[in-house]
Formats: C-alpha cells, structure tokens, sequence
C-alpha cells in the first residue's frame, strides 16, 4: 500500500506529454511541391480563377512542413476545395479537370477527417499532405491538355509528363522508403 502511493505520486509531479507534442507531429518533412507550369493558354484562363491561384501558393507552402501544420489547416484545405471545384470556370470545364478537382477534394476532406480523429495517426496525416502537390500537378496536366493543339503535340507532352510523373513517384517513394527506415 505505502509502494504504490509513492508510484502514484511520482507520476503527478511528471508533467503530461500531449500527442502533437512528440516529434511525430511536431518535426518538419520536405514534401516534393516542384509545381508543374502551366501552359500560356491554360494559365491565362486559370489566373482568374482565384481559387486556383490560393491553392497554388498553398501547395508552395507544404515544400517545409510538419504533421501539426496540416492538421491545424485541414479545414481550411477543405474548404479551399470544395470552393475550387465551385467555382471551376466554363472555360476549363471538363470531366478530366472536373475529375482531378474531386479527387483533391476528397483527398482534402479525408485529411480532415484523420486530423480531427480522437486518436489521430500521424503516419496517415503526412502521407495525405504528400499526396496533394501530386494531385495538384494531374489537374495542372489536365488544363494543359485541354489547350493543346495537335494529335503530335499532344502525344509528345503526354509522354513528357508520364515520365515527369514516373519520377516523381519514384522520389516518392524512395523518401518513403527512407522516412520508414529511419
């Protein structure tokens, strides 16, 4: 009876580690945000749509970020999204953009939902945040081919961004790899 009342006053005097106070959350992760350009006539009518150039700046931010940075600003991901995919302008309108806006959509309402868990996983939060400069590229992709002019010109991009995708995967998963190891 005396042992186990020293443990438990032992342990009061200890000060509470929160979660999103270990490393886990707190230590900053390079996440690969190379944007992919945007042709001329693609990015004349994109830099109107406002919501397309907020979320280009915010892709440029993850390039240095932690666990706790994307879930403090997961609802605001959110919201950039749905507002995005809202306010699509008719002149890029199409069912591969359409598509690509619901993916980054869902991806960031899913980061939502992991971030706002009772028990949040920190693994499952990062692997999201990585996933979103990736799909901001394939929609990049997809409103570059919606301006591109031959059946040639078309293949030779094509084939320069499936090999600039492949790479990118790749680095990927090579700093997955190397993130799992360490």
């Amino acid at each position: 009876m005396i042992l186990g009342s020293c443990v438990q006053d032992s342990e009061k005097g200890k000060p509470e580690t929160k979660p999103r106070d270990t490393p886990a959350f707190t230590q900053k992760f390079a996440i690969e945000t190379s944007i992919l350009p945007l042709e001329a006539s693609a990015r004349k009518h994109a830099s109107k749509w406002a919501a397309y150039i907020v979320l280009n700046e915010e892709v440029k931010q993850l390039q240095n970020t932690s666990v706790n940075y994307l879930i403090d600003n997961s609802s605001a991901w959110a919201q950039l999204m749905e507002t995005l995919q809202a306010t699509l302008p008719d002149s890029l309108a199409s069912k591969p953009v359409n598509s690509r806006l619901r993916v980054l959509t869902t991806k960031a309402k899913i980061l939502e939902q992991k971030s706002h868990l009772q028990s949040i996983k920190p693994q499952e939060v990062k692997e999201i945040g990585i996933e979103i400069p990736m799909d901001f590229n394939n929609l990049n992709i997809q409103l570059n081919e919606l301006f591109i002019e031959s059946i040639e010109d078309f293949e030779a991009e094509l084939d320069r961004l499936v090999e600039e995708n492949r790479l990118r995967q790749q680095q990927k998963r090579d700093s997955l790899e190397a993130t799992t190891q360490n």
